[in-house]
């Protein structure tokens, strides 16, 4: 009996030392990363967070830790993280965010915004500008108006190519000829901007001349009051 209790000691004591060696030690590495929903996420951030989880021994992974750091790239919507010990394999699933429109904050940056108006990454060419950000974020009102207009640039950018939103109450936006357009409060532009493509489609069939006009002034629901030069 005594005997037994010797062996099985011994037992314990090796199993207990083999799982220390394979948690603590480096012999039980990830063999293989695997990131997917991919789309926005840029290279160079995305091959950073998986060097990260390569590197590390499975059984010690530190999935909230991984999760957090994803989240932290403003691309990343959400994450969840499946570890599979036997096969030393982590899959990781994201949800990136979409990119609806482009604004140039206050500061002269342009960046995309998505549908929440976070700010994501770089753009070039945005229409709506002087545009507030806060924290990594724009207004939803901004957002939606940065939305709209991005839905109109083919048909207005060649009438209208810049949407001043420094002052919120009344975007203001100029044409190249110098006509002025009054558009009223940032929330009401994506209707605004039906209108204006109206216009802009009234004078291509030469059934309004804008050219002749210094100012269209768009403040007032169902009103369009136009100033001659």
């Amino acid at each position: 009996m005594i005997r037994g209790l010797r062996v099985l000691s011994l037992g314990l004591a090796i199993f207990l030392v083999a799982l220390a060696i394979v948690r603590w030690g480096g012999w039980w590495r990830v063999a293989e990363v695997r990131v997917l929903g991919v789309h926005h996420l840029p290279s160079e951030s995305l091959a950073e967070l998986t060097q990260i989880v390569s590197s590390a021994n499975i059984l010690r992974l530190d999935l909230r830790g991984i999760r957090d750091r994803f989240i932290a790239d403003p691309w990343v919507k959400d994450v969840r993280v499946c570890c599979h010990p036997l096969s030393r394999e982590v899959v990781i699933y994201v949800s990136e965010r979409e990119p609806v429109g482009r604004v140039e904050t206050e500061g002269g940056r342009a960046v995309w915004v998505d549908a929440e108006g976070v700010v994501l990454g770089p753009a070039d060419a945005p229409m709506l500008t002087g545009v507030r950000e806060e924290e990594g974020r724009v207004s939803l009102q901004a957002a939606r108006a940065a939305q709209a207009l991005e839905r109109a640039r083919a048909e207005l950018s060649p009438f209208l190519s810049r949407f001043d939103a420094s002052d919120p109450d009344c975007v203001i936006a100029r044409s190249d000829e110098g006509l002025v357009v009054l558009c009223g409060p940032i929330g009401r532009l994506p209707r605004t901007l039906a209108i204006l493509k109206k216009l802009w489609e009234e004078h291509q069939a030469g059934l309004i001349d804008l050219s002749a006009y210094s100012e269209v002034d768009l403040r007032w629901e169902g009103q369009i009051i136009l100033k001659p030069r």
